[in-house]
């Protein structure tokens, strides 16, 4: 991995299992030849973190662009927006969202394959984003728990979380609308990686309501017992984000969660993401 006029960048593991750092990289002005050794090491590790980057936000849409299709979440879609990028502000005035465990936009059709998230503004200490690799959290399943995960499909909608977020911010009226414009999917709980094939568990707790085809009881326990592998810091990588940080991460083997604990001071990041395909399942 090499930069015209600079030093040979250098690689360091954050965890055996998940995350890498990239030291010396300027993402600005980054070759095609680093850009796909940079997106190996994301699908290799799952998520890469570059400290000291400054890139506004074209930018960040032209590197994003590097490694796939950059759209609109479905939110701004819906908005009318034609701008790739979207702001988590968290003020004294505006605390974050605490979302659960997810992945993004899972529940559409054809989720996004990388996220890009740049630091602009970061608290003294606080405001952590931790991410868990969830092929490692499929492995370390019992056989039994594989075989079974292998058959099963979830019923993946955006949920009353973010739909309170998007009231709050947009008004009841563009919650109620999205809502209907994007209902519930199926999607297999054990996903083939689209790069490498290797078996992840399509697990977005924030937005997984139940197990298709399972009563409720036996929905409810299912999803409760694999959800629990998220929480195993053996397949965790907590990042401690400062200004300038860009973070890159695999949609389809990770999922993430950002801390709240930095609340009232102010956190902002500029976020977007790759086009992605429909998960394909295993079993």
């Amino acid at each position: 991995m090499t930069v015209a006029g600079s030093a040979r960048p250098v690689t360091t593991p954050l965890t055996p299992t998940v995350g890498v750092v990239v030291s010396g990289l300027d993402l600005a002005v980054i070759d095609d030849a680093t850009a796909a050794e940079l997106g190996a090491l994301v699908v290799r590790h799952g998520m890469v973190a570059v400290p000291g980057q400054d890139l506004d936000e074209d930018a960040q849409v032209a590197l994003a662009a590097r490694f796939g299709t950059v759209t609109p979440s479905p939110l701004r879609r819906f908005l009318g927006s034609r701008r790739a990028c979207s702001l988590i502000e968290d003020t004294a005035e505006h605390a974050p969202a605490g979302f659960d465990w997810h992945t993004d936009e899972s529940w559409t059709a054809t989720p996004p394959s990388f996220g890009f998230l740049h630091a602009l503004t970061i608290p003294a200490c606080g405001g952590d984003t931790i991410w868990v690799d969830t092929s490692a959290a499929y492995d370390r399943l019992p056989a039994p728990l594989q075989r079974i995960a292998g058959t099963l499909s979830v019923v993946h909608h955006m949920g009353d979380e973010y739909l309170a977020t998007v009231a709050r911010h947009h008004g009841d009226p563009v919650a109620a609308q999205l809502r209907a414009a994007h209902p519930a999917i199926e999607h297999p709980l054990v996903r083939a990686h689209p790069v490498t094939g290797r078996r992840a568990l399509w697990l977005s707790p924030l937005y997984t309501r139940s197990i298709a085809g399972v009563d409720e009881r036996s929905s409810r326990e299912l999803l409760g017992l694999f959800e629990r592998s998220l929480e195993d810091p053996h397949v965790q990588v907590r990042w401690r984000w400062t200004e300038g940080d860009v973070v890159i991460w695999d949609e389809a083997a990770t999922c993430h969660r950002a801390l709240t604990d930095h609340h009232p001071a102010t956190r902002r990041m500029r976020r977007c993401t790759t086009a992605g395909t429909a998960p394909v399942g295993v079993g």
